[in-house]
């Protein structure tokens, strides 16, 4: 096994610019293998499923589509994930609630808001 290799993350985001730029910033600025994007629910819910990671950094508005099946799977799964959203916090449901950075953010937001994801839960 590798023991240098990146972390992994994935990416559900729907505008293709922004998923660009997203894949870009966790690569290049965060260090993260980006494994796969998601551009609607089917997709997202699918690569939740599947797909090996370690972070997901999800658009929780996909085509008018809300996220929270993908959501679902991640958390089923174990898998920390950041919501990169246009939604106010207060506007999520409770049981989905998960580090938030709102559109436009900053690598350093970001970074933060995956920091805070992986970071191990008290019970």
């Amino acid at each position: 096994m590798n023991m240098t290799a990146s972390p992994r993350a994935i990416v559900f985001e729907d505008h293709s610019g922004l998923a660009s730029a997203l894949t870009d910033l966790l690569a290049e600025r965060l260090g993260y293998d980006v494994a796969a994007c998601a551009g609607c629910i089917e997709e997202a819910i699918r690569v939740a499923h599947v797909e090996r990671c370690d972070v997901a950094v999800v658009d929780l508005d996909l085509q008018g589509v809300m996220a929270y099946p993908a959501l679902d799977e991640l958390k089923r799964r174990g898998i920390p994930y950041v919501l990169a959203t246009g939604s106010m916090a207060m506007d999520i449901p409770g049981r989905y609630r998960a580090p938030l950075v709102r559109k436009p953010y900053s690598a350093h937001e970001l970074a933060d808001a995956i920091r805070q994801a992986s970071a191990p839960r008290a019970m």
